[in-house]
C-alpha cells in the first residue's frame, strides 16, 4: 500500500529542494530590476539568452539524462556496468558543451547577424558564456536525478543549494558591479554554474572512473536519440513565441518576465515528477497488474498536488511583482493566471508519459511533439503579430491540448490504465477553461485582474475539496491516528 505520509515528506523535501534555484532565481529578477538597473526592454535580451542556454542545455544533455534515469533500473545490480553507464552520459554531456563552445567560436559573428536588436548582435562576446551555463545546467540537471533515483537526499539538498546560491549571487554582482546589463547577468550565470559544475565533475570521476562505453551507447542511443528531438520540440513549444515577440523587446520583457515566474511553477511541477517518477517506475517493475492501484493513487495525489501549487502561488506572485518590480514590468503582474493556468496541462501531459517512457516508447514523444510544435509555430505565426502575447498564449494552450489528448490515446493503446478521469483530465481541463474565460472577461470589461483571479482559485479549491474529500478524510484520520498512538 501508498504510505502517504511518507510520500508527502519526501515529495516536500525533493519539490523545494528540486525548485529551490528556480524560486532563488525569481529572488534575483527584482534586484536587478528598477529605473536606474535594467527595465522591460533588458528583460526582452534576457529572455532570448534564456532561451539559447536552455537549447544548449537540451543538445548537451542529449536525451541522455531520461535515459539514465531509465536504465538506472537495469543496471543497478552491477557495479561496474553501472559506473560505466553514469560516466559515459557524463563525458558526453562534457564533450558536446566543448564541441559547442568551438562552434560558437567559429561562427559567433553568422549567429550574430541572425538578431535585429543591436545589443545581441555581438554574439562572440557573450555566446561562450551561454554554452558554459548551458553545459552546467546539464551536468547538475542530470546529476540531481540520478542522486533522487539512488535516494541520496543530502547530496540531492547539497546539490540545489549549491546550484541555487552561487548561481544567483554571481549574477547580481555581475549586473550590479561588473555590466548594467543583460551581459553582466549572463557572466555571472555563466561563472556562478561552473563552480558547481566542476565539483560535480571532479566527485562522479573519483567515484564512477573515467569510461565512455560505445557498448553502453549502443543500449542507450536508441532509446535517448528521439527524446533529444522531443526535448528540442518541447523547447519550441516553451520558447519560440519569445522569437515571434522580438520586433517589441519591451512587450517581450513584460511578457517573459510573468514567463519566469510561470516557469518556475513548471519546476515546481518537475520537482514533483521527479519526486515520484521513482515510484512509480518501481510499481511498473514490479507489475502493472499487481499495482494498479497504487500508480493511479500516486497520479491522482501528483495532480492534486500540480494543480494545488498552480492555483496557491497565483496571488502571491501578483502581489509579489506589484509591490517590488519598478518598471512597466508591473503590467505582467496581470498575464500570471492565464500563464500559470497552461501549466496545469503540462501535469496532466507528465501523468500520461510515465507508462509510455517506461515502456522505451520513446518514438512517440517525438511524433507527438512534433505536431504539437507544428501547431504552435503555426499559430504564433498567424496570431503573434495580431495580438502580441496573446496570440502567443493562444498558440501554448492550442498545442498542449492537443499534446495532452494524443499522449492519454497512446498511453492507453499501449500501457491501458483505468483512470479516474474527473481528476486526471476532466477537471484540470476545466480549470483551463475558467481561466481563459476570467482572462476574456477581465479584456472585454476592465475587471481588475485581482478579482479575476481570486475567482479562479476559489473555482480551482472548491473543486479540489470536492474531488478529493474521500482522500482527505481518510489522510487527516490517518494523521490523528498517528497522533494519538504516540
Amino acid at each position: 500500500m501508498l504510505n502517504l505520509r511518507e510520500h508527502f515528506k519526501l515529495t516536500a523535501i525533493y519539490t523545494f529542494f528540486a525548485a529551490f534555484p528556480a524560486l532563488l532565481q525569481l529572488v534575483v529578477y527584482p534586484v536587478i530590476e528598477g529605473e536606474a538597473r535594467l527595465g522591460a526592454v533588458d528583460f526582452g535580451h534576457l529572455a532570448i539568452t534564456e532561451a539559447i542556454i536552455s537549447v544548449v542545455f537540451i543538445f548537451c544533455t542529449f536525451g541522455t539524462g531520461s535515459g539514465l534515469y531509465r536504465f538506472y533500473y537495469d543496471y543497478r545490480d552491477d557495479t561496474r556496468r553501472y559506473n560505466k553507464l553514469v560516466s559515459t552520459v557524463l563525458n558526453g554531456i562534457l564533450g558536446r558543451g566543448i564541441l559547442l563552445l568551438g562552434l560558437v567560436f567559429l561562427f559567433a559573428p553568422w549567429i550574430g547577424g541572425l538578431f535585429a536588436e543591436p545589443a545581441l548582435q555581438d554574439f562572440g562576446q557573450y555566446g561562450p558564456a551561454l554554452v558554459l551555463a548551458g553545459m552546467n545546467r546539464s551536468i547538475v540537471t542530470v546529476l540531481l536525478g540520478l542522486f533522487r533515483n539512488e535516494k541520496r537526499l543530502g547530496m540531492f539538498v547539497a546539490v540545489s543549494l549549491a546550484s541555487g546560491i552561487f548561481r544567483s549571487a554571481f549574477q547580481v554582482t555581475g549586473v550590479l558591479f561588473y555590466d548594467l546589463s543583460f551581459l553582466g547577468y549572463v557572466y555571472g550565470t555563466a561563472a556562478g554554474s561552473s563552480l558547481v559544475a566542476v565539483v560535480l565533475v571532479a566527485y562522479l570521476v573519483y567515484r564512477c572512473g573515467f569510461h565512455y562505453s560505445k557498448g553502453v551507447l549502443r543500449e542507450l542511443f536508441p532509446f535517448a536519440r528521439p527524446l533529444f528531438f522531443s526535448d528540442l520540440i518541447v523547447w519550441g513549444l516553451l520558447f519560440a513565441d519569445r522569437f515571434f515577440l522580438l520586433g517589441d523587446p519591451s512587450q517581450l520583457g513584460i511578457y517573459d518576465n510573468a514567463m519566469k515566474f510561470a516557469i518556475g511553477i513548471q519546476l515546481v511541477i518537475q520537482g514533483l515528477t521527479n519526486a515520484i517518477q521513482p515510484e512509480i517506475f518501481n510499481y511498473l517493475k514490479a507489475g502493472l497488474k499487481e499495482k494498479t492501484s497504487e500508480i493511479k493513487s500516486l497520479c491522482n495525489i501528483f495532480m492534486a498536488e500540480s494543480v494545488g501549487i498552480v492555483i496557491l502561488a497565483i496571488i502571491p506572485v501578483m502581489l509579489f511583482i506589484t509591490f517590488f518590480y519598478e518598471t512597466e514590468l508591473r503590467m505582467s503582474a496581470g498575464l500570471v493566471p492565464i500563464l500559470f493556468a497552461r501549466f496545469i496541462l503540462t501535469a496532466q501531459y507528465k501523468v500520461f508519459a510515465f507508462p509510455l517512457m517506461y515502456a522505451k516508447k520513446t518514438r512517440l514523444f517525438l511524433y507527438i511533439n512534433s505536431g504539437s510544435l507544428a501547431v504552435n509555430i503555426g499559430l504564433n505565426w498567424w496570431l503573434t503579430p495580431v495580438f502580441g502575447f496573446y496570440g502567443a498564449i493562444t498558440a501554448f494552450f492550442a498545442a498542449y491540448f492537443l499534446q495532452t489528448v494524443l499522449f492519454s490515446k497512446m498511453q492507453q493503446k499501449h500501457m491501458p490504465i483505468s483512470w479516474n478521469m474527473k481528476k486526471i483530465l476532466y477537471f484540470p481541463w476545466a480549470i483551463v477553461a475558467v481561466a481563459i474565460l476570467l482572462e476574456a472577461v477581465k479584456l472585454v470589461f476592465g475587471v481588475d485582474p485581482f478579482v479575476t483571479a481570486a475567482v479562479l482559485v476559489f473555482f480551482a479549491f472548491a473543486g479540489i475539496l470536492m474531488l478529493y474529500r474521500n482522500e482527505l478524510a481518510g489522510y487527516l484520520a490517518k494523521l490523528r491516528k498517528t497522533g494519538t498512538e504516540e
